[in-house]
């Protein structure tokens, strides 16, 4: 599920991303700013996350496990971890298995307190 949403938000095609989500999902930003919040629906979420994106040109993003889950973490070049993104998805009664259903949780850290200990280790 992770890599799938890597690929799609590295292509930066809005529509392949939005493409990843349930109807129904939500984004959650706990960004410690203004800028927190909680967001729904599939285009308004896929413009988010890649606009987010878009204001960091130098920064890649990689696959991480976050609390046993799946996940995406954007890191400078200099190995400083910006954000964490938590993927969520539940397969509902009779859909498949969890790695082909629509993303219906995001949860995204971008507050720096929060990422403390994802900048004391090196990622990778």
């Amino acid at each position: 599920m992770a890599g799938r949403l890597l690929r799609a938000l590295t292509g930066r095609d809005q529509f392949v991303v939005a493409s990843m989500f349930d109807p129904d999902a939500h984004l959650v930003i706990d960004s410690g700013d203004e800028t927190a919040g909680r967001w729904e629906g599939r285009a308004r979420i896929a413009g988010i996350l890649l606009g987010r994106l878009a204001k960091q040109p130098d920064a890649s993003l990689m696959v991480v496990h976050v609390n046993g889950g799946p996940g995406l973490a954007l890191r400078r070049p200099d190995g400083a971890v910006l954000g964490v993104l938590v993927i969520g998805g539940r397969p509902r009664h009779g859909e498949g298995s969890e790695t082909s259903v629509p993303i219906r949780e995001l949860y995204l850290t971008t507050a720096p307190h929060k990422l403390l200990s994802w900048n004391r280790e090196p990622l990778g």
